[in-house]
């Protein structure tokens, strides 16, 4: 039973965000497209969602994200996408999907043209969604994204003490991220905006178990539309077994205060997930575009070792449909590859 409330009440969200927020703003062509890139997946078995890596860097240096790791950067050098790179991608999905992260595993406000990039994507009627460690969401950055046409900003803050928070985020400020979280949504709330969504990130870890409680409380005084209280994952695709168990041992919550939150059993032998899935729904929901323009069949794709094409040259309809990405996606859906038997993404 409870399963099937959790699923109503997600059904119930979606609606007031990707439907209600629209109609409430007059972006009525938003909410049919929607509608008919939600057609095209049933019907058509297009995907409805796309990643787009506007940039491969960070300015943080977070121990248990593969960014700053450094077999990243052998294989990929650090890389900006080039913004009429970026336009010509949007040209080639937005008449297929409707929902566009302009973000992977990276910082995206570090990208001189990011807000451009939210605005080109909603003048397409997209949902265009980003994720920041909130570093560099200053004043003057949340003018420009609270009227930049963004649909949803999602905060990284995984607590509310110095010094866990700076052990976990290597490299950020706590009272400067506080603030300009605390800036912007104080910001949208005098200016009566619905969008963009604002939400809020917390992974679970040894550092932040004991302050579920005061994030939730965190959340509600900010008027923040969802919290989002994440599991810690490392992906074995990005670290080796020793690297695991020597973060795992740092970092690895060893309270089951939000069970939902906790994927993994931890051992003597490191980390392994609860639960072990022998399908992957998501390869045929999301694809996600590097920063060099490939298109490669998952996020977790970290070195671009499973590529569709290049995404800036070719319609999305036709790429999605070549015999060589369907035999690739069809794999990976049966999760035979080696990226699928260690991939991080087990919540």
């Amino acid at each position: 039973m409870k399963k099937y409330i959790k699923k109503i009440k997600y059904t119930l969200q979606v609606f007031k965000w990707f439907v209600w927020y629209n109609l409430w703003n007059g972006e009525h062509k938003k909410v049919w497209h929607l509608f008919m890139a939600m057609f095209k997946h049933v019907v058509f078995k297009m995907p409805y969602a796309v990643i787009i890596e506007t940039s491969n860097t960070c300015n943080f240096n977070c121990p248990t994200c593969p960014t700053p790791h450094r077999l990243i950067f052998q294989k990929r050098q650090p890389e900006y996408m080039n913004l009429e790179k970026y336009k010509r991608i949007i040209d080639n999905v937005k008449d297929y999907v409707h929902i566009v992260y302009i973000y992977n595993s990276n910082e995206p406000l570090l990208h001189p043209d990011i807000v451009e990039m939210a605005k080109y994507a909603s003048d397409n009627n997209l949902h265009t969604m980003l994720s920041t460690n909130c570093s560099l969401l200053d004043e003057k950055m949340t003018e420009k994204l609270l009227n930049s046409g963004l649909g949803e900003i999602r905060f990284a803050l995984d607590s509310l003490k110095k010094e866990p928070f700076e052990k976990f985020r290597r490299g950020g400020n706590f009272e400067t991220v506080k603030k300009n979280i605390e800036y912007f949504c104080r910001r949208k709330q005098e200016l009566k905006k619905k969008r963009p969504i604002a939400t809020l990130q917390f992974i679970l870890n040894k550092l932040n178990q004991d302050e579920v409680q005061n994030i939730k409380d965190f959340a509600g005084i900010n008027k923040i539309d969802k919290l989002y209280i994440k599991p810690f994952i490392l992906s074995g695709y990005a670290y080796n077994e020793e690297e695991i168990q020597n973060l795992s041992e740092q970092f690895f919550a060893d309270k089951d205060i939000e069970d939902e939150a906790i994927v993994y059993k931890k051992d003597e032998h490191g980390l392994k997930p609860k639960l072990e899935y022998k399908k992957c729904a998501d390869v045929k929901r999301v694809f996600t575009v590097l920063a060099d323009g490939r298109a490669v069949m998952c996020c977790f794709d970290l070195y671009g070792d499973y590529v569709y094409g290049e995404m800036d040259k070719m319609d999305l309809r036709k790429m999605w449909n070549l015999a060589k990405n369907k035999k690739l996606r069809d794999a990976a859906y049966n999760r035979k590859f080696p990226l699928c038997k260690k991939c991080g993404n087990i919540e």
